[in-house]
């Protein structure tokens, strides 16, 4: 019994890297030639940017109220589905974006092919101090609506001519 719960354990992982509990995925991954796992996970009242080595505890957490969340949905066309979403600390801006590509193919019968890639921007003011990209074996990219639902519940709606979210009149 012991042997199959650390059995279980082992295989669960660091329980930051993978949302959990009542928690959402937006983007979870292993950074490229890295052995740091990027990490952005919701609810319906905050958002969780975490970054740091596969075991332990993260080196950042950065949590935000999603009412105040700087998210922009993706805009409904293109063969590439792709989200951002952007959390503020100490100067710093963590620009993750999370993207499935979806790979046409001229036959109209064959299957169309998807890739996920993602990664984080991070700026110091308006300069680059890094740019760290998703193993793309890594990626685990979820229902890529979530975020939006979250917001909508909050009474917020995403004004596509203003490229901004608005929140609704009571």
């Amino acid at each position: 019994m012991i042997r199959a719960a650390l059995v279980c354990l082992a295989l669960a992982g660091p329980v930051w890297a993978d949302c959990g509990g009542y928690e959402r995925t937006f983007l979870t991954c292993q950074i490229t030639d890295s052995t740091k796992v990027l990490s952005v996970c919701f609810d319906d009242e905050v958002a969780s940017y975490r970054f740091g080595p596969k075991a332990g505890a993260p080196e950042l957490e950065i949590t935000q109220p999603i009412a105040s969340l700087t998210y922009t949905p993706w805009p409904g066309a293109g063969s590439t589905i792709w989200e951002e979403v952007q959390f503020f600390n100490a100067g710093h801006t963590y620009m993750v974006v999370a993207a499935i590509e979806r790979q046409i193919p001229d036959d109209p019968d064959a299957v169309i092919g998807e890739g996920h890639f993602g990664g984080v921007l991070v700026h110091r003011g308006a300069k680059e101090v890094a740019d760290l990209t998703c193993d793309p074996e890594s990626i685990y990219i979820n229902y890529m609506s979530g975020l939006s639902e979250a917001k909508n519940r909050l009474g917020y709606v995403w004004n596509q001519t203003d490229q901004a979210w608005v929140a609704l009149p009571d």
